[in-house]
């Protein structure tokens, strides 16, 4: 399994990483995500993945 934080997440590069680590789930594990905006699509994201940080 590979540890990843994404580095806004909530654009349109980070949206489509968090597209791959779902269709796979057991390859990786989300460690942290950052957004410098877009609060709201950051919030959904948390509750999904389950970020540590």
């Amino acid at each position: 399994m590979k540890t990843i934080v994404i580095l806004g997440s909530t654009g349109s590069i980070g949206t489509s990483t968090l597209d791959i680590v779902d269709r796979f789930p057991g390859e990786f594990s989300v460690a942290g995500l950052t957004a410098g905006s877009n609060d709201g699509k950051l919030e959904e994201q948390i509750r999904r993945f389950k970020p540590r940080i």
